[in-house]
């Protein structure tokens, strides 16, 4: 009788190790189907769960950059091309203010108006007023509000056309800086009081104050032509910002991608292993169930009866 009584005690404890091999299998079977040895921390071998951590806040970091890189290009992309359209506007004007000078006009071309050298004015105001995101391109560290106004009462470099006059600009003196993780920095676009959209501004300006007058005409044609060069340098400087953010955009997805190929490899399963050790837990647990069920069917109570 006793020794039937002890199957009591290894049935129990088989149980308890079918149990614990249910555990294994479980996890296991999670490794499979989530392709990661943990989705906790605190389930890692000793030590990679401090370099998976590492590890992912490089990668956060690095995305973080990657993404302010990429705002920040878009609006050097706008400086550059609204910068081009200026540039395009400046050549009309040269082109008409030769004319005027000579007397010579080609067909449709008529002379210059106060009205036309407003709409030009106009043009320019618009393109300096370019936004991206709601943010103003040209304001410098003041992105919230137009920076360019040539209607403002201040502003009125026909007294002395010689003198650069920024009186229309109420951005910021300061440009935009992208500060990366690393300490790498890179300004951003160009405030609107550079010297070429100051004196492309000051030419159009006095022409809408003298349209006829040919001393008027041949200053702001050479004005004209010294914005042409500032602007050309100008849009050189953001071509070469556009590239350096293009290439920190790029070296961050790099980055991150290795970062959590490492992360991967780090924590992530051996499904090899993972489906064969499937296969011996299932075994061992249906072998388990088998004895088990043998045990249980020889009933206690035909032994103490």
């Amino acid at each position: 009788m006793v020794t039937r009584i002890g199957t009591f005690s290894s049935a129990s404890a088989l149980i308890q190790a079918s149990m614990n091999i249910q555990t294994m299998l479980n996890q296991q079977q999670t490794e499979e189907a989530s392709n990661v040895k943990s989705a906790t921390y605190g389930g890692m071998a000793s030590g990679d769960a401090g370099k998976l951590l590492d590890i992912q806040g490089q990668s956060a970091r690095i995305k973080a950059d990657g993404a302010a890189a990429s705002a920040a290009g878009a609006v050097t992309q706008a400086a550059y091309s609204a910068i081009g359209n200026i540039n395009g506007l400046a050549s009309q004007v040269r082109s008409q203010l030769s004319a005027a000078l000579s007397g010579t006009y080609a067909n449709g071309v008529t002379p210059i108006t106060a009205q036309q050298a407003q709409a030009w004015l106009n043009q320019l105001q618009s393109q300096l007023n370019t936004q991206v995101a709601g943010q103003y391109v040209f304001g410098g560290q003041a992105t919230g509000a137009p920076p360019v106004n040539f209607s403002d009462p201040s502003y009125d470099p026909t007294s002395t056309p010689s003198t650069p006059d920024t009186a229309y600009y109420s951005g910021s003196p300061t440009l935009r800086t992208l500060t990366t993780s690393d300490g790498q920095t890179v300004q951003i676009s160009a405030t609107a009081s550079s010297p070429g959209f100051e004196e492309l501004a000051r030419a159009l300006k006095t022409i809408a104050a003298a349209p006829t007058d040919p001393t008027t005409l041949q200053s702001a044609y050479d004005l004209v032509g010294q914005a042409t060069s500032d602007l050309a340098e100008t849009q050189a400087t953001i071509s070469t910002q556009a590239a350096t953010l293009s290439d920190i955009s790029t070296a961050a997805t790099t980055k991150t991608t290795t970062l959590n190929n490492l992360a991967t490899d780090i924590n992530g399963a051996d499904l090899t292993t993972a489906a064969v050790l499937v296969s011996q837990y299932q075994t061992q647990l249906e072998a388990l169930y088998q004895t088990i069920g043998k045990l249980s069917s020889d009933s206690i109570l035909k032994y103490l009866s």
